[in-house]
């Protein structure tokens, strides 16, 4: 594309013959005094031209695939371009015939990498937008490339207006005193996003698959900047690598949310972010929708538990739906919420994450008797090494009527508050080829 735009727009060859070397020596037979500097000049003019109007054309083409586009891009490129020209390459090619020229050429390449990793820690290093519409997408394109044509001014400046779809989309939330929940496709692991009319809460943030990758990056922090979320909760419902593999990214990406765990005080994630103790007990409301905290209680934290024991049990309700998030709660826990009367009417639902993945230590009878939820989702890898969903537990909600929804067939599942009944499955909307059950 910057090739292309680069083609169209003249942007080297035009500003060169107006105001290079050829002019300057036009009617003249001798080179004036100081033409070097008029001639460096007007390249690094023509050069600056060039990344501006590729900047200016690419911007919007950015935003739609990312979501999000670099306001330090230019002066990177200033440094990046040349450097990389003039000196890695030569360095790296001449390394052939002597190979103590390749660590320079590394020493030079890190150097680099130094200088882009500080612009890019910039407060406003780059701007983020919702994703938007394919219509939005056109118009942004269109206006991108219409500003970079060598076209009259009157004309390029109708690029501006097309821009405005783009960077001023804002994805439909739900209404007031309604929410949304969106089980993420992030694998074995649990990670859903709840929105409300002007609040998120991200519980849990799926697995870590190696050093270099998570479910953070790879799936939430993308997810969330095409909503356009600002996360105000981060809760993390107990430590296992599958359900917080993904913190770090998303913490990184959301400097003001709260992070709400039940992890112990030494627990690395601590140095990252202050966690507050998940309670039972807790609770809050946002747009008139309540959020509260079932378990653990204070005191599980006294004595040592299993990690599974102690998961963050969320209850989110409007007063006349209920959704419950459970983590890897396992058939103790539950039956313990199942058999205090006060919370036995707390957990009835209507939407139920499948409490560890559909885990046979889990999803005991007496506890899905209690919460009679509509909807179960279970969120696991496609032919995960557990099993999950175990066959044994899903004929018990086979046999209560409760329709499980798999992510492995789903992907991304997304349930309302306000349409109960139906689940939106990102893979039947949105169908591929390589898609298969």
């Amino acid at each position: 594309m910057a090739v292309g735009i680069l083609f169209a727009t003249d942007s080297g060859a035009g500003y060169a013959d107006k105001h290079g070397v050829s002019a300057t020596f036009e009617g003249r037979k001798e080179p004036e005094k100081g033409i070097g500097r008029r001639f460096l000049s007007n390249h690094v003019l023509s050069a600056t031209r060039q990344q501006w109007v590729i900047t200016l054309a690419l911007t919007p083409l950015s935003l739609l695939l990312f979501n999000q586009a670099s306001l330090v891009g230019l002066l990177a490129n200033a440094l990046a371009i040349p450097w990389v020209t003039l000196l890695v390459t030569p360095l790296a090619m001449l390394g052939v015939l002597w190979p103590a020229l390749w660590d320079a050429a590394a020493l030079a390449v890190k150097l680099l990498t130094i200088f882009l990793q500080w612009l890019s820690s910039w407060p406003l290093a780059f701007i983020s937008v919702a994703a938007a519409p394919l219509w939005c997408a056109v118009a942004g394109v269109a206006g991108g490339g219409l500003l970079a044509l060598r076209l009259p001014l009157h004309w390029r400046l109708l690029g501006l207006p097309l821009l405005l779809p783009v960077l001023l989309w804002q994805p439909v939330r739900p209404a007031a005193g309604q929410f949304e929940l969106i089980a993420a496709d992030i694998g074995q692991g649990n990670a859903v996003i709840v929105r409300t009319a002007s609040h998120s809460l991200v519980y849990d943030t799926g697995p870590r698959f190696s050093r270099e990758s998570d479910a953070g990056n790879r799936v939430l922090v993308p997810l969330l900047r095409a909503l356009g979320e600002r996360v105000d909760v981060l809760m993390l419902s107990h430590r296992d690598i599958d359900h917080i593999g993904g913190a770090p990214a998303v913490l990184a990406m959301q400097p003001q949310a709260q992070l709400v765990s039940s992890i112990e005080d030494g627990h690395e994630l601590q140095a990252v972010r202050k966690s507050t103790r998940c309670i039972a007990g807790s609770q809050w409301r946002w747009d008139a929708v309540d959020f509260e905290v079932l378990h653990p209680l204070a005191s599980d934290y006294d004595t040592p538990r299993k990690s599974n024991a102690m998961s963050c049990v969320l209850r989110i309700s409007n007063g006349k739906r209920t959704a419950l998030l459970v983590g890897d709660l396992e058939a103790p826990q539950e039956r313990y919420l199942a058999s205090n009367s006060e919370l036995a009417e707390k957990i009835k639902a209507d939407f139920l994450l499948v409490p560890h993945h559909g885990s046979k230590t889990s999803s005991s009878a007496v506890f899905l008797d209690a919460v009679k939820p509509q909807i179960a989702v279970a969120q696991a890898g496609y032919r995960n090494r557990f099993g999950h969903p175990v066959e044994s537990v899903l004929e018990r909600y086979r046999e209560r009527g409760i329709r499980v929804v798999k992510s492995p067939v789903c992907g991304a599942a997304s349930w309302r508050s306000d349409q109960p009944d139906e689940v939106v499955c990102q893979r039947q909307q949105g169908l591929r080829y390589w898609h298969h059950v």
